[in-house]
């Protein structure tokens, strides 16, 4: 039996792979037809039928063989019908390029020496996400819940309002006695905090990364090599996201950028606030002024990484 590995990707970018694929084919067939005749024999000599296969779509053929005899007059016609996916189309191009030494493993950071950008590459290790897209969610997420609880206490002291102008005397005494609202100090802070520049801003950025077509995602792996993804908006979203997320996978795609000593990716940079920052500022220099970022770790990708659109994120 020959040999073969399935590659399950999570992430794909169809357009690249079927611009590829059809390149080195000369077009790409989605599903084929073929109607396949057969015969009865008595047992002899072999007899050898043709089948449509994966195979067929990288100029390969596939076969059955068997034991062909004297005919004994039975016939038999069948249609056969085999449709290819997106996945299937990308095993059979993987497969090939990788048979065909085209494709350049990035292992160890000596590696990254012999690599230059439109070099095709692989490399394995741990999916990071993108720091600042999953801050911003969380405190967007933070900031719903507050909300909420700030409706809740406003609702409480309007009853309490409404209890101190009761016509009834002990309401209006036994309204007066309660302590004040704990909470009551927080959701007005809340409500100044809504109103504020920093919230604008805030808003903002997280919009111009949702809206974005391309988003940064950074992959890690065991020897230390950064890699950012620039994945499409179109094949990549919260489902893919919370797919890859925290878990091992293996990227193949096209080198774009090899930082070197010294350089780094920040990647804030698809917000206006990134840009307005010099090559090399950090997104938490940036933003000094907007006390409410904490940030354990700058969203910074410093050397040795590299920059690569990929093709597919798989396991």
């Amino acid at each position: 039996m020959n040999k073969y590995q399935l590659a399950h990707p999570l992430y794909l970018d169809v357009q690249m792979m079927v611009s590829f694929l059809a390149y080195l084919e000369g077009g790409v067939y989605l599903s084929s037809e073929q109607t396949v005749q057969s015969e009865a024999f008595k047992q002899g000599r072999p007899s050898e039928l043709k089948l449509p296969s994966l195979g067929a779509l990288l100029g390969l053929e596939a076969s059955l063989s068997g034991e062909r005899g004297d005919r004994i007059g039975e016939t038999a016609e069948t249609r056969v019908a085999r449709h290819h996916t997106a996945a299937s189309l990308f095993n059979g191009l993987y497969g090939f390029l990788h048979e065909d030494g085209t494709i350049i493993s990035l292992d160890s950071r000596e590696d990254l020496a012999r690599v230059g950008a439109g070099d095709f590459v692989k490399l394995s290790g741990r999916y990071a996400g993108n720091p600042l897209e999953e801050m911003l969610a969380v405190f967007s997420q933070l900031t719903a819940y507050m909300g909420d609880m700030a409706q809740s206490v406003e609702g409480e002291l309007a009853q309490r309002s409404a209890k101190k102008k009761s016509g009834n005397p002990s309401t209006r005494e036994s309204a007066s006695q309660q302590e004040p609202h704990p909470w009551a100090e927080v959701a007005a802070q809340f409500h100044q905090f809504e109103r504020s520049v920093e919230m604008r801003i805030i808003r903002k950025m997280k919009e111009e990364l949702e809206s974005s077509p391309v988003h940064d995602v950074v992959l890690e792996t065991p020897t230390g090599i950064k890699a950012v993804l620039t994945v499409a908006s179109e094949y990549y979203d919260s489902s893919v996201a919370e797919k890859l997320s925290s878990g091992d996978f293996a990227v193949l795609g096209k080198v774009t950028r090899i930082l070197r000593e010294g350089e780094s990716i920040d990647l804030s940079r698809r917000t206006v606030v990134g840009k307005m920052g010099e090559e090399g500022e950090s997104f938490a220099s940036a933003m000094t002024a907007l006390s409410v970022f904490n940030l354990s770790t700058e969203p910074l990708v410093r050397y040795p990484a590299v920059q690569i659109l990929p093709m597919a994120i798989f396991i």
